[in-house]
């Protein structure tokens, strides 16, 4: 109760601009009552993020089959991803938003940096079988991910409703961008 309060405090005004009490009115509970729990907005917001990252990893990756052919694998992965944007579209935006920001702890980092890890092995495996252009895999991640991180944003800045087509809709150009040019064109 107290995460998704802090989660849609977050979401309205920012993290910067949210107070603890207004979490606690979002939650409705007494500001004591968050004491009890967090000592302060800094480990909320760290409970706050390693459940997301969490469940945006299982999300993502749970069940799936890594070791198969490089597009149906990101093709799969990334249906997932439009699927959580759409469930989760608060939780999605907060990750991205506050993902490299001072206040994240040690294990905050760690869970985020295993989900960093898990794609770039991919990226590399990928890489190794020349079905992924070369490059840095996590520039090469940072680009395909934040184009689709600033396509939920526009999406809801303009009101616009986020389904689970989203992954579909956006999986072709963001799979061009990380699949290996074809014989004779430049890399």
């Amino acid at each position: 109760m107290l995460l998704d309060a802090a989660l849609a405090a977050f979401d309205a005004l920012g993290y910067g601009a949210t107070p603890v009490p207004v979490i606690a009115q979002h939650a409705g509970v007494a500001v004591g009552s968050l004491y009890r729990y967090f000592p302060g907005k800094e480990q909320l917001a760290n409970a706050l993020f390693q459940r997301e990252k969490r469940r945006m990893a299982a999300a993502l990756f749970d069940g799936v089959v890594l070791d198969g052919p490089a597009a149906d694998v990101f093709r799969n992965v990334w249906a997932r991803l439009g699927a959580f944007a759409a469930e989760h579209p608060a939780a999605l935006c907060f990750l991205e938003l506050h993902h490299h920001d001072a206040y994240l702890d040690d294990e905050s980092r760690a869970v985020a940096a295993g989900v960093d890890d898990t794609v770039a092995r991919l990226l590399r495996r990928w890489q190794r079988r020349g079905e992924v252009r070369k490059g840095d895999p996590a520039l090469l991640m940072a680009q395909v991910f934040g184009g689709f991180v600033g396509v939920v944003r526009q999406q809801r800045a303009t009101g616009r409703s986020l389904t689970a087509r989203l992954g579909e809709l956006t999986c072709e150009p963001a799979w061009n961008l990380l699949a290996a040019p074809s014989k004779g064109t430049s890399r």
